[in-house]
């Protein structure tokens, strides 16, 4: 015997097939998600790189145009240094934006504001010499303060180079 449906009644999803549809997509998002991480990770890798690019670019035209490196003045608080650091270099294009790590600000989304690195790059210490940062090669101008690219803590030198501390110290 045979059942006739009217002609407006449609068939609907069951459970299985819903539950079907909802575990792939589930799978997918996750193998996006796995795919995704180190995407990002190389991307904010390239703009920390394009950053200390861009500090040594300015602190050689601070060099080029004052005639000599920046001296910081003395004091015991990081903050004012930052904040220092970062006055100082804005004329020459080095915004507070630049001396930020992408990684490291994600890093530090978690912390209270108080307690947040203001610049994640550590400029060297030279004297009023206009010579004093070119002396030596392999005298840093600048250090990411921390390593969390994969390879130590990127070091900038005098002709602009940027190397892993890990590729520095021959570790692999």
């Amino acid at each position: 015997m045979r059942v006739n449906f009217p002609c407006d009644v449609r068939r609907a999803f069951t459970l299985i097939e819903i539950l079907a549809v909802i575990s792939i997509v589930a799978v997918l998002v996750a193998l996006g998600i796995a795919a995704w991480q180190p995407m990002i990770a190389r991307a904010e890798g390239a703009s920390c790189l394009a950053h200390m690019r861009s500090l040594h670019t300015s602190l050689a035209a601070y060099v080029q145009d004052v005639g000599h490196w920046p001296q910081e003045p003395e004091t015991d608080s990081a903050d004012i240094d930052a904040a220092w650091w970062i006055n100082e270099m804005k004329p020459y294009g080095a915004t507070e934006e630049v001396w930020m790590c992408p990684t490291i600000k994600r890093a530090q989304l978690s912390m209270p504001e108080n307690d947040r690195w203001k610049i994640h790059y550590s400029p060297g210490m030279f004297g009023p010499l206009p010579s004093d940062p070119f002396k030596f090669s392999t005298q840093p101008w600048l250090v990411e303060i921390t390593g969390m690219h994969g390879h130590g803590p990127n070091v900038c030198f005098p002709d602009g180079s940027i190397r892993p501390l890990d590729d520095l110290l021959g570790k692999k």
